[in-house]
């Protein structure tokens, strides 16, 4: 990594230090700037810094570290900052990338109105008459709404730290009306709140799934009350708007040459939990709050992560970090993963339900009915932390261990979770506690555990289709099965009708479409581009051997897709090509099939089998 930085990154958000995460295993060093002091520590020949800067101050800053590229990765809400960074980034043109939050759009509800500023949220207080008001914007608009709302009740809702409750004070604020609050997953003591002090508005922004948005929606739904959203404020022209690492990854290198030209090596969902889990039971335990922890994965090598949020509160510690994937395209990378613990009488470890982690409802995954879907290795490695802690400070007591992702139950509508028998999130994965980059096993994991599934449920019939498209034609076809009886091979053909091979199986259909299949009848059971590409000669080959004209052979010569042999030849079993393609793909697969019966199933581009 470079000793000298030459990025200047604005954050003090989960995406600033999920963009800390990111540049790093890039390998760039950079300063990390944020308006008030944090315990977060940055990466080896970063550079950490606090305190708002002007305009002018970013320009001089820029001119004399020289810097090549602005970041913004701040608050969706700091108007002020953002266009603070592109005046400076423009006046010394240079390149402003904003690294952004993701946004939900939740369905219509007649308790949410948005408003366009503070102002306007006051006067609608006002003209309806609300009296008792529970603030959800932040510290920063307390001085204002403390001047305009003096005559009403109201109580604000900040982040427990001495700065933001001193600023509240400083206001004029009785300390009874400030909730300091830790829970990063729920609003609890909000909801609290609105039950005890019959609570008749609540106010907010619009500040995404890492501001907790979905969970003030729901409780203005369920407690049937106004919740006044201030609108996101207009963001400045950059010239890049990313919101992943693959996104980031693209816009840096039109600027700069990237220093570290290897894919970079993540941690699992297991791994986080466990460090999460262990960080929450020293803090249960009275241990001063971290800045980072670390566990030994099963073959011991030792990880370390940077805490993200902490806190005791009611006899319940929580951790959370910033999952960090490298560079393999996980859904996961860049969220937050927690842990809730507490202590219980049993005397036993309990894994108990929390936010965004599934529950398991099928057999076949190795896990209690019932419970959260927290897999057998994350569970040992969360169990071995914890049994030496009891040991440590001879704990009679057991702990309640509750794993979180705020994103999860949103996230899992991407997955294969929902066949697999897990409802309502993710599941909490990782054998190794490490993930490889790009790398197979994870997918070819997944195959494995969807026919486990199928066998615990005693199906005897599976589905095999390569992804979404074919799976909707094939649930047409079969649709009397259950949606577990559909298993997505992707490109990894041989490794899925291996793991279905003497399962107690009767019988395998597979649909593939054209593009793979034939790559398949030439004897390829991983079809992945990077492995094997289209091969125009071997398919000249199959079309020359079932005894067609120069002229339909010329048309075969000429094609740069599979999918134009069927504008080139009648999609039907009647017609000799795809007769003999079918018979290709049926005899490249019979090396791998034992104990059931295998029906290729040819698809077209517009959903019709054969």
């Amino acid at each position: 990594m470079s000793k000298s930085p030459n990025i200047l990154l604005f954050g003090g958000t989960t995406e600033g230090k999920a963009t800390a995460n990111w540049l790093n295993d890039m390998g760039f060093s950079f300063y990390y700037s944020t308006k008030t002091p944090s315990a977060f520590r940055v990466p080896q020949d970063c550079i950490k810094m606090d305190g708002a800067l002007s305009v002018d101050e970013m320009f001089a800053f820029c001119q004399e570290k020289k810097i090549k590229v602005i970041i913004d990765a701040a608050h969706p809400y700091a108007t002020e900052l953002h266009h603070n960074i592109a005046a400076c980034a423009k006046s010394i043109d240079l390149p402003f990338i904003r690294v952004e939050r993701s946004f939900i759009d939740f369905p219509e509800s007649s308790f949410v109105s948005y408003v366009s500023s503070l102002d306007e949220m006051v006067r609608y207080v006002c003209e309806n008459g609300y009296t008792r008001v529970l603030s959800l914007l932040g510290v920063k608009s307390i001085d204002f709404l403390h001047k305009k709302l003096n005559a009403k009740q109201v109580w604000y809702r900040i982040l427990d730290r001495q700065l933001s409750c001193d600023t509240a004070l400083e206001c004029g604020v009785e300390q009874n009306r400030i909730i300091a609050s830790s829970a990063f997953e729920n609003l609890n003591d909000a909801k609290t709140l609105i039950e005890e002090q019959n609570i008749e508005v609540l106010l907010t922004k619009d500040s995404g799934f890492n501001g907790l948005f979905h969970h003030k929606v729901e409780i203005a739904n369920n407690y049937k009350i106004p919740l006044l959203v201030l609108e996101r404020p207009a963001l400045p022209v950059y010239n890049e708007l990313v919101k992943c690492r693959a996104d980031l990854r693209m816009a840096i290198q039109k600027y700069l040459i990237l220093p570290k030209l290897e894919l970079a090596h993540g941690f699992t969902t297991g791994t986080c939990a466990a460090i999460c889990t262990k960080a929450a039971a020293n803090l249960l335990m009275g241990a001063e709050r971290s800045v980072e922890e670390f566990i030994f994965l099963p073959d011991g090598e030792k990880v370390t992560m940077p805490i993200h949020t902490s806190g005791v509160e009611n006899g319940s510690a929580f951790i959370t970090v910033i999952k960090n994937s490298g560079d393999d395209p996980d859904l996961t990378d860049g969220m937050v993963i927690g842990c809730h613990l507490s202590l219980n009488y049993t005397g036993e470890i309990q894994f108990v339900q929390g936010e965004g982690v599934g529950t398991v409802r099928l057999p076949g995954l190795g896990l209690p009915i019932g419970e959260p879907a927290v897999n057998k290795v994350p569970r040992l490695m969360i169990v071995k932390e914890l049994e030496r802690i009891r040991d440590d400070y001879e704990l009679e007591e057991g702990f309640d261990v509750s794993i979180f992702i705020p994103h999860g139950k949103q996230l899992a509508e991407k997955t294969f979770n929902p066949r697999l028998g897990v409802e309502g999130g993710l599941s909490i994965i990782g054998s190794t506690g490490r993930i490889k980059p790009f790398s197979s096993e994870a997918y070819v994991e997944t195959i494995k555990r969807q026919i486990d599934v199928v066998c615990e449920n005693k199906g005897q019939h599976v589905i095999m289709n390569s992804g979404g498209r074919s799976e909707r034609y094939l649930k047409k076809h079969f649709h009397d099965l259950s949606d577990f009886a559909f298993v997505q091979y992707g490109n990894y053909i041989g490794e899925a009708l291996k793991t279905a091979s003497n399962r107690g199986l009767t019988k395998v259909s597979m649909g593939i479409m054209t593009g793979k299949a034939v790559k398949l009848a030439e004897g390829h059971l991983d079809t992945h581009s990077r492995n094997v590409v289209m091969n125009k000669a071997f398919i000249h080959e199959l079309a020359e051997s079932c005894g067609y004209e120069d002229v339909i052979l010329n048309q075969v010569k000429d094609i740069t897709m599979a999918r134009e042999l069927e504008t080139i030849f009648q999609f039907s079993l009647e017609e000799p090509f795809f007769k003999l393609l079918k018979s290709k793909c049926q005899n490249a697969c019979s090396s791998v099939v034992k104990g059931f019966e295998l029906d290729i199933i040819l698809i077209n581009n517009e959903g019709k089998i054969i």
